[in-house]
């Protein structure tokens, strides 16, 4: 049996979905697996080790990405299609696998062969809805995400806290105010600790008003690409991130991590995942008290 898993979204989105992808590689384990994502991902996960290939959909014109996607099924020779995107797009896609290819699908959107009924936004973590969702294929143990794979031998000896300042072009109401990161760095660094900021060039503006309240911190956006970004988390002492992609990747390294976000439906069903993840909320992202912040680095240092 030949086997594509549909996942577009966001980074924290495909990163929450490679517990699912772990858990058919490992029970299914003679079957052949592929992934069909975004380009952009396909160049930040092109070691994923629970996939034999990557096929890319960047959601463009939808005639374009149905017509990609029969390609893909043909060639392939794909038996089985999992949807885990479950999106308004991706039930357009079944439409077409449906109906031009012998693919079967599971999938909460319309045509799907094996339907299942997918919990509302903010009822569950989606990681429940995608261990719910393989349960069809007769799995009843979910693997948590693992990206250990991603490790790196490139560690520094220094005493250091990582944070993550930024957010996507669409998320500034997700961002924690640049000043009270600098009132944290500042805390932080009278406490012997070096302060990395990383991101991408996107977040440069938020790094460079964090540096002018705190001018010892460091930017350290070409230390963290995606290819060094776990063993730089991993390595911290601590890491403080408002709710962005990245933070998925940093929470699965078990460094302790304080997650900043708003208090909603979305942060309630796609928090990051990890053994040391230590949420701290409101329904206005900056109404989290630097105080509030201290007090639980206090307890994790």
């Amino acid at each position: 049996m030949n086997i594509l898993v549909i996942k577009h979204g966001s980074l924290g989105d495909l990163v929450l979905s490679f517990g699912a992808i772990k858990t058919i590689r490992t029970y299914l384990s003679h079957k052949n697996l592929y992934l069909l994502t975004q380009s952009n991902y396909k160049n930040f996960f092109k070691d994923l080790p629970y996939v034999d290939s990557i096929f890319e959909d960047n959601r463009g014109n939808i005639f374009f990405s149905i017509f990609g996607i029969l390609r893909i099924i043909r060639r392939n020779k794909i038996d089985l299609v999992i949807d885990l995107q479950n999106s308004n797009r991706t039930g357009i896609y079944n439409f077409f696998i449906k109906f031009f290819t012998k693919s079967k699908i599971i999938s909460a959107r319309a045509f799907s062969s094996y339907p299942y009924s997918q919990k509302k936004l903010g009822e569950q973590h989606i990681t429940q809805n995608h261990s719910d969702q393989i349960k069809l294929l007769g799995i009843n143990e979910y693997l948590p995400p693992d990206i250990s794979w991603m490790y790196s031998n490139n560690k520094t000896s220094e005493n250091y806290v990582v944070m993550i300042p930024g957010a996507s072009k669409a998320g500034a109401s997700k961002k924690w105010p640049s000043s009270n990161y600098g009132a944290i760095s500042n805390f932080l660094i009278s406490k012997n600790l070096k302060i990395y900021l990383t991101g991408s060039n996107l977040d440069l503006d938020d790094i460079n008003q964090i540096i002018k309240t705190s001018p010892q911190a460091l930017n350290k956006i070409e230390e963290s690409k995606i290819n060094n970004f776990f063993t730089l988390c991993k390595h911290a002492r601590l890491i403080l991130s408002n709710d962005t992609g990245p933070a998925h990747i940093a929470g699965l390294t078990n460094t302790p991590m304080i997650w900043l976000a708003n208090e909603n439906k979305t942060s309630n069903s796609c928090y990051p995942l990890g053994e040391n993840v230590h949420k701290l909320t409101s329904k206005d992202i900056k109404d989290i008290a630097i105080d509030e912040v201290i007090q639980k680095i206090n307890e994790l240092l």
